[in-house]
């Protein structure tokens, strides 16, 4: 892209973001990556594996977090 961002769907809404990784996304929007869930593309990240993950145009990335109660 011409701006320099690349565009995401970020729990389904579409995004546009400086080009970094998925760990790096999460935390610019105050997720913490090792206290969550996160799927990005179809496949379930680690943490360690989301910091080193580079964000795609285009691709779909949820982020969720496990509540239990009772």
């Amino acid at each position: 892209m011409g701006d320099g961002l690349v565009k995401i769907v970020y729990q389904g809404k579409e995004t546009e973001t400086a080009p970094t990784s998925v760990g790096g996304f999460l935390a610019s929007v105050g997720v913490a990556a090792d206290k969550v869930i996160i799927e990005y593309k179809g496949d379930i990240l680690s943490a360690a594996a989301a910091a080193s993950a580079p964000l795609e145009e285009g691709a779909e990335l949820n982020a969720f977090k496990v509540v239990a109660g009772g």
